[in-house]
């Protein structure tokens, strides 16, 4: 029966821990890795006897190394040490070793040799009641390719002898996916799960330490799985991860981003399979279909009766105008066009906790679905609890999830056009004779999420799974203290675009920010005009002031592109920053940091659909600038 399992090895933490988070994570089957027995207390029947407790089936015992093609005396000796597995396997209760190529230096490569030795180590297994799985690994010595490895078993020719398919081995050397699905289901004895980024690194160090779920890299699982599943396979389907990060993670973390991984991957295969005509597999209980993002209805802030004037100044400054009071609530509404930012001063409640731990900040994003109940179903299915905050009388109930950092993902449904019923602003806001506000600021065109570089993986699982976002190639940045890496996210029709950033260095923009922030949020909001020049020209008029660019930068952007002089001038005595991709335009600004904590970005596109990454790095310069020179000002006051 096709489930879904987890080796032991893609968890940190003791065997009993991971036993325990791949249960509750609700897995049915888990490999065990033989490094876990190693310092496990106790006996291996202890561990087949606390899985069985927690409902979870020993699908497999793994790796056995190096086995098959070597000279005597270490044949002899395998064929000792696989014994001594077998003894481990009975204690288990697991009825599969997985063998993987054989990687030593004095292994033979003749392929009869390698099937001569993997049969007679089945006919062992046999009589005892165990299978083989044999597995290529990219950097096996002789055998690299899971041809080979099919090769070598069908020569081989055991009923108990079969291939193991790892989709990260298969993937990371470019073998061919489609043949798979002609291999007979008998042959394959298990298949593992494992993406990776696409980046130029050898194998197996790619391996050791960048392994990921399915969908946070950028391999064809959805081909993989596909190709699987035609075969007629119908057994475990195994991650098998090796990665740093999820080492140093809670297990219970690990296993739960696991499992949502999976669950979506399933999803996307029955939905392949439904439009081939193809009967759908149903691995798991089904999810509710994921619901469409119309855009964000509203960024909130949390912030105190000091700050809250400077943040209420630059809004202005930016064309918001306040338009509504809440009911009970100390928040008000600033409005501009469709943009709705909340700033909220309660002194009690969930805004204010967040404002006491993160000062001033976006603690809050509202997401608007056709579906909202769909929406949160679906988020609920995949083990995110809903979040109700404290309501008054006939004001609207907005459910909630947890987003980075503790921060609130609501979801919103869509106002009736009919207005046959109030609007959720209607029933917890009074508003003044402006109801509207038009000004020059029309979209949120993206915000950027900071997260900890052992989070990230595990944000780009909850934005594809819960929220059905898709994600865009990762891109890596100079910072002036260190690396600068980007991934952008967001909904397919791209109304919701989140570049979710990460930094390597003490002193990046990214580390800065989470130590002055305490943790993960929201860096960056980016707003979108048609006329950028016009707008920061008013917005500098009404004492808005910008991010200051070097000279240099002018100079050499006059040097790159056939721009005017008149246009390099005007750009450089505003303050705006320029860049060009496949004839299209993009003119953007960015304001000073708000507290060291966040900053507003202005974007004008002209057929353009990038995030100007070039000036990236300009941009974090004068950044760090700003912040080393405000670190000087208190240095000296202190004194």
């Amino acid at each position: 029966m096709l489930r879904w399992s987890i080796a032991t090895v893609s968890m940190g933490g003791t065997l009993e821990v991971k036993l325990a988070a791949a249960a509750r994570a609700g897995f049915r089957a888990i490999e065990i890795f033989e490094n876990d027995l190693t310092f496990f207390n106790g006996r291996p029947r202890d561990v087949r006897a606390r899985a069985e407790d927690l409902g979870l089936e020993i699908v497999a015992l793994q790796p056995m190394r190096d086995f098959e093609g070597m000279p005597e005396p270490m044949r002899s000796r395998n064929f000792e040490r696989a014994q001594r597995k077998f003894d481990l396997m009975e204690e288990l209760g697991t009825g599969l070793l997985c063998v993987c190529s054989n990687v030593h230096e004095e292994s033979l490569g003749e392929p009869e040799r390698a099937a001569r030795d993997l049969a007679d180590l089945a006919d062992l297994a046999a009589r005892r009641g165990f299978s083989i799985g044999y597995e290529a690994m990219a950097w096996g010595r002789h055998v690299k390719d899971w041809m080979q490895a099919d090769d070598i078993v069908m020569r081989a020719a055991r009923p108990n002898l079969g291939l193991v398919l790892d989709s990260y081995h298969i993937c990371v050397r470019n073998n061919p996916l489609a043949p798979i699905a002609d291999i007979p289901a008998g042959r394959i004895a298990l298949v593992q799960l494992a993406d990776a980024p696409a980046i130029l690194m050898d194998p197996m160090s790619l391996s050791r330490h960048h392994r990921c779920f399915p969908g946070q890299g950028d391999y064809p699982i959805g081909d993989f799985l596909d190709a699987i599943t035609k075969s007629g396979y119908r057994g475990p389907l195994s991650l098998e991860i090796f990665n740093d990060q999820f080492r140093g993670a809670p297990a219970a973390t690990v296993a739960r981003d696991g499992m949502r991984a999976l669950q979506v991957a399933g999803e996307t295969l029955d939905a392949r399979r439904a439009g081939a005509g193809l009967p759908v597999l149903n691995i798991g209980p089904p999810l509710p279909p994921a619901a469409t993002i119309r855009g964000i209805e509203f960024i909130e802030f949390a912030t105190g009766a000091a700050e809250s004037s400077r943040l209420v100044d630059w809004l202005g400054a930016m064309g918001f105008a306040r338009v509504a009071r809440h009911r009970t609530k100390d928040v008000e509404l600033y409005r501009q066009n469709d943009l709705n930012i909340v700033v909220n001063r309660e002194q009690d409640g969930f805004a204010h906790s967040f404002y006491l731990v993160h000062g001033t900040s976006v603690c809050a994003l509202a997401m608007r679905f056709n579906e909202p109940r769909q929406a949160l179903e679906r988020a609920n299915a995949l083990g995110a609890q809903t979040y109700h905050g404290r309501v008054g009388p006939g004001e609207a109930i907005i459910p909630a999830v947890a987003g980075v950092e503790n921060s609130l993902i609501y979801f919103m449904g869509e106002a009736r056009k009919d207005g046959s019923a109030p609007s959720n602003w209607d029933q917890d806001f009074i508003f003044s004779d402006e109801k509207q506000h038009a000004g020059p600021l029309e979209r949120i065109d993206h915000l950027s999420n900071v997260v900890r570089r052992s989070e990230f993986l595990s944000w780009i699982t909850f934005y594809k799974s819960i929220l059905g976002f898709v994600d865009e190639p990762q891109v890596e940045l100079a910072d002036p203290y260190g690396a600068f890496y980007s991934r952008v996210i967001g909904s397919p029709d791209k109304s919701v675009r989140i570049p979710m950033n990460i930094g390597d260095g003490g002193s990046t923009g990214v580390s800065r920010f989470i130590d002055t922030f305490g943790g993960g949020g929201v860096q960056q909001i980016a707003f979108s005009t048609q006329d950028l020049f016009g707008f920061v020209e008013k917005a500098r008029a009404a004492g808005m002031s910008f991010l200051e660019i070097p000279d240099n930068y002018y100079e050499d952007l006059s040097a790159r592109y056939d721009l005017s002089d008149e246009l390099i001038e005007r750009m450089r005595g505003l303050g705006v920053l320029y860049d060009r991709s496949k004839g299209g335009e993009f003119f953007h600004i960015y304001t000073h940091m708000f507290d060291e904590r966040f900053f507003f970005e202005i974007v004008e596109r002209r057929n353009y659909d990038l995030f100007g990454a070039a000036n990236t790095p300009v941009r974090l310069a004068a950044q760090m600038s700003e912040l080393d020179e405000a670190m000087k000002s208190r240095a000296m006051l202190s004194m």
